[in-house]
Parts: structure tokens; C-alpha cells; sequence
């Protein structure tokens, strides 16, 4: 089976010629079935040198092909182009400072550090032509503004990818796993960087280099983050975010995220639920929420790093398995961190945390599924 978030787009259209409609295309063995999936093209062929974009992560393309929308950082999307440059193409007009970063990579080089503070962003300049490849991931949004309910502020809006003087190919190979990380702040990278202050916010956050972001790279997993800074079992997140269980099947308000159900699952909630003395109930639910869009991933339920619900976590665990659900996993982190040397203010991971994290999370999951 073929399932990748793929968008189709190509070079500049001249204003009496209209973009094609998207359509999702299911292949099944040797079938192919046409399906209408919300905007969403889980396969799309590129017929007369016309390429697509494949969208990693969580999207709301219901405005596709001339709108598409993350608020999570950490989602991302790639595409191969044949030319000298190619040209992202933004729609900036619901932003505010702090803006929107990314990620850019060329090639499988060198990661650049992109700030959206402009309506086009061109990747490649200097590349030698030919074929090349790029893979952009949203760095880091501010979780203080506003992303759950429209109008956002706090979302990346692609509106295109155009190569000017060549054409999209097809995009890269799909990666066989996918992870998909559910969490708050520490899964979006918030202060991984560094501490500094609110109007700093995206230049100090990072999720590319985030424990989630990079257990997924250390699998060779296509990584889908699910993070909303403050948010919790029961504890809704900044930016107008409902508490997890209740935000986890959206996108954000009045947009059902669809997309391909993910291989490993990693939930990683209860740090933000300290003011409660149990989260049991709440984390069940979300447990059973992820196994009915996932229905065959191995689903891991982490200690939150600040050790705190370790019990809530653990029972919640254990009803799953007494249920009959023998493929959740109780993954106890106790000693993985040092509060003194690996966080930036005691509780958010630094970088170098998050790397020990991640080594630490991607060796459990390695280990349990060789089980």
C-alpha cells in the first residue's frame, strides 16, 4: 500500500489556466480507487513533468491546492524539483512577530534557518541545475497565540512551491514507519534552544531538534508532532488549545485531521497536570483515541520527563493490557535526564537533553518491537 500526504502543485499558471483539482488516490495492490479525502492527496501521480509535494506531519488541506495549514511545529513537507532554484509561496497576512521558522535542507546537506518574515522564499539559489531535493519543517510557532480557532495566528500557510525555470518531479521515497508524537511543550521543542522571552518565542523553540522530531530520524520514521505548549490531560493548551483527548482528532477547531494511520505512537502528557492528583480516566480516553486512529500501532505512554502522573500513567497502561489491548507500553523514564544539566530552566529539555531523550526513547521502541 502507498499512503503519503502528497499535494499537488507545479510551475506559475498564467491566469486563464486554473490549477488541478486534487483527488486522493488509494493504491491497493494492483487497484486503484479514486477517493475524495478532505483535500488530502494520500497518492498522486505526476503525469507531463507536473510533481508533487509531499505533506508530512499534521496539514489541513481542505484549501488545497492554493492553501495549506499546520499549527503544529515539527510538521513538514518535501518535494524534488528539476531547475536552479525553487520558490515557496506564502500567505503571511494572519501573522504577528514572533513569525513562523523553518527548516530548510537541499539535498540531505546542511539544515538552514529560515524566518517567514516575506511572502516567497526561494530555495537553492546558488545549486548547481539539475535534480534536486528539499525537505522544509516548520521550526517552531508562538504556542501564546492564537491556533486552535480561526482566525490563526500561530499557523504556517503554504500557498504554493513553484520552480521557475523547471518543473516538480516526483517526491522523494515514502518512509516505510510512521511516528506520530502526542504531547505539550517539551514534544513541540519549546525552549530547547535556549530561555529568553516572549518575543523571542520561535527563535528559542525548536522541533526539528526535539526529542519527538528526532526519535522518529533515529527510526527512520516519517515523524507526525502533536504539540500544544501548556496543554494536558486536563488542562487546555495555550493558544486556545482543549485539554489533549479532546484536540487529538482535530487538526485545529472544525478541521478532523485525516490522515495515514501511524505505525508507533508515543504519548507523552501529564507534565501540565500537576494541579490534579489523578489523570487516569483522561489518559485512557486518549489511549483509546489513538488506538482507533491507529489500529495497528504499538502505542508508548512516556513518563512525563518531570517524573510527575508516573502512576496515573502506569494504570492507565495496565487497563489497556487487562482490556486486551497488548500493544501499549508503559515506558518509564526515571534517570533518563538531569534536571541541573540537560533542561534550560529545570523543567524543558535543552538540546543536548532531548538528544539523551531521544536516544533513550528510540532504543525502548527498537528493543520492543524486536520483541
Amino acid at each position: 500500500m502507498l499512503m503519503g500526504c502528497n499535494w499537488r502543485t507545479g510551475r506559475r499558471q498564467s491566469p486563464e489556466r486554473k490549477e488541478p483539482s486534487l483527488k486522493c488516490v488509494l493504491l491497493l495492490m494492483t487497484i486503484a480507487t479514486v477517493l475524495s479525502v478532505s483535500g488530502c492527496a494520500l497518492w498522486q501521480p505526476a503525469p507531463k513533468g507536473r510533481g508533487v509535494i509531499r505533506l508530512l506531519g499534521r496539514w489541513d488541506a481542505s484549501g488545497a491546492p492554493g492553501r495549506i495549514v499546520a499549527v503544529n511545529p515539527g510538521s513538514s513537507f518535501e518535494f524534488r524539483y528539476e531547475g536552479t532554484k525553487a520558490v515557496l509561496h506564502f500567505d503571511r497576512s494572519g501573522n504577528k512577530p514572533p513569525l513562523p521558522q523553518l527548516w530548510v535542507q537541499l539535498d540531505g546537506g546542511e539544515w538552514a534557518k529560515v524566518v517567514v518574515d516575506r511572502d516567497e522564499v526561494a530555495v537553492g539559489e546558488g545549486a548547481a541545475p539539475g535534480r534536486h531535493s528539499a525537505w522544509v519543517v516548520v521550526k517552531a510557532l508562538d504556542e501564546h497565540q492564537a491556533r486552535w480557532r480561526p482566525p490563526l495566528v500561530a499557523a504556517l500557510v503554504l500557498k504554493g512551491v513553484e520552480v521557475p525555470d523547471g518543473q516538480l518531479l516526483a517526491p522523494p521515497r515514502a518512509r516505510r514507519l510512521l511516528l506520530e508524537a502526542i504531547g505539550d511543550s517539551i514534544t513541540e521543542g519549546v525552549l530547547a534552544v535556549r530561555g529568553g522571552k516572549l518575543e523571542e518565542w520561535t527563535e528559542i523553540a525548536d522541533a526539528r531538534r526535539a526529542y519527538a522530531f528526532r526519535t522518529a530520524e533515529a527510526l527512520g520514521a516519517e515523524p507526525r508532532i502533536i504539540g500544544f505548549g501548556r496543554q494536558g490531560i486536563t488542562i487546555e493548551g495555550n493558544g486556545g488549545v482543549p485539554p489533549a483527548p479532546l484536540a487529538y482528532p482535530f487538526v485545529y477547531e472544525g478541521v478532523p485531521a485525516v490522515e495515514r494511520p501511524a505505525d508507533i505512537v508515543v504519548i507523552n502528557h501529564g507534565g501540565n497536570d500537576s494541579r490534579v492528583p489523578n489523570i487516569e480516566h483522561g489518559y485512557r480516553n486518549l489511549i483509546k483515541l489513538a488506538r482507533e486512529r491507529n489500529p495497528q500501532a504499538a502505542i508508548f505512554c512516556v513518563v512525563p520527563f518531570p517524573q510527575v502522573h508516573e502512576a496515573s500513567v502506569q494504570r492507565a497502561v495496565a487497563v489497556a493490557n487487562a482490556e486486551g489491548d497488548r500493544r501499549v507500553y508503559f515506558v518509564e523514564t526515571r534517570g533518563w535526564l538531569n534536571r541541573e544539566t540537560d533542561t534550560t530552566e529545570g523543567v524543558h529539555p535543552n538540546l543536548a537533553g532531548h538528544e539523551k531523550a531521544a536516544k533513550r526513547l528510540a532504543e525502548v521502541i527498537r528493543t520492543t518491537l524486536r520483541r
